[in-house]
Order: C-alpha cells, then sequence, then structure tokens
C-alpha cells in the first residue's frame, strides 16, 4: 500500500551543523611580530586548522525475514516485510546493547505488517577534526608544510545504525559505529 511506504528517505539528517576554523598566528616572516630572526624561523608561521561537525541521527527501516506475506519470494537475503508493532519500541535509556526495543514488535502472518518505513533514527554524530601547520618560508614561491593533523581527535565514540531485522539475534543492538576512531597523522608537503 503507497500510504504505508510513505516516510523521509534513509538519506534525511535534519540537522547538519558544520563549523571550520583557522587560524594563523601573528608571528613569523611576514607577520606582525617576529618576522626576523632565529625567533621567528622557530616560533613562527604556524597555523591551527578545526573542524567540527554535529548531525541529527539516521532514520532507518525495520524488517523481518521470510516470506511473510506469501508472496512467492524465493530471494533469501531480500527481506521485504516490516514487523507488527505491539508495544513501544523506544526504550526510556537507549544503549548499545538495545537502542529500541525488539520485543515491541511480533512477526505478521500473511501480510507485509503495520510498522511504518523509516520511523527509527540513529544516535547523532558529532567529531572534531583538529591540525596544526608549521610553514617553512623557502625563499619567494616555495615553501614546506609540516602537518600535524587528528582526525575525530577526541575520539569521540559515534553508534551505528543498530540490527534492524527483528527476528534475529542483533535486532536493537549497535554493532558499528557511524564514524572512525582516532587518526592521527604526520605530513610533509612542499610547494613550489
Amino acid at each position: 500500500h503507497p500510504d504505508s511506504n510513505r516516510s523521509v528517505s534513509a538519506y534525511n539528517i535534519p540537522h547538519f551543523l558544520s563549523w571550520s576554523t583557522l587560524y594563523e598566528f601573528p608571528v613569523g616572516r611576514g607577520k606582525r611580530w617576529l618576522n626576523t630572526g632565529p625567533a621567528s624561523w622557530i616560533l613562527g608561521n604556524w597555523q591551527w586548522n578545526s573542524i567540527l561537525q554535529a548531525r541529527s541521527g539516521q532514520p532507518y527501516n525495520l524488517s523481518v525475514t521470510g516470506d511473510v506475506a506469501n508472496i512467492g519470494n524465493d530471494v533469501g537475503w531480500f527481506n521485504y516485510a516490516r514487523p507488527n508493532l505491539v508495544g513501544d519500541p523506544r526504550p526510556s535509556h537507549p544503549t548499545s546493547s538495545e537502542w529500541y526495543n525488539p520485543a515491541a514488535f511480533s512477526i505478521p502472518q500473511f501480510s507485509y505488517g503495520n510498522f511504518g518505513r523509516n520511523v527509527l533514527s540513529s544516535d547523532h554524530v558529532v567529531g572534531m577534526d583538529l591540525s596544526l601547520f608549521k610553514i617553512i618560508p623557502l625563499g619567494e614561491s616555495r615553501r614546506l608544510e609540516l602537518r600535524f593533523e587528528g582526525f575525530n581527535a577526541f575520539n569521540v565514540i559515534n553508534l551505528g545504525v543498530p540490527g534492524t531485522t527483528v527476528d534475529q539475534g542483533d535486532a536493537g543492538r549497535v554493532t558499528s559505529v557511524a564514524a572512525p576512531p582516532r587518526e592521527l597523522q604526520f605530513a610533509m608537503k612542499f610547494l613550489f
């Protein structure tokens, strides 16, 4: 029935904040302070960058295994039906071991299920990337950049989408992350 399938897309992220900052310290060659001498070589030409991203959760769809509507589906991996809602699917304090309540659903018999499409959402996602650049001038048109970068610098664990097949063992359990853990890297870049 078309009305039971009307919903937001799984790509629907209603709130997304992205904030980037770049700050060049006013010290070093071509800057306001310490623009000559050995102190300018060490203390000068540093740049600090940050990117903060925060977004709301992602909608996901629940399903049940098998040919519960008896339409002749013999494709084992294709779960076309959704469960029937029989209770409150939202726990009072969602955790990674129970993001939604699988006991709030039953397996439909000779029907497609009454639970809507993409009704539930995963947890919000927050991440901060930080970097520090040291720019070493090598004449008028050449320079060397030393880059110290940290992606997900505060190592925030962002929960992914929980198991969505309600008659499976991982139903409601989050076993993945939405963003990778902290990554640190050092790079050198020659610009000419």
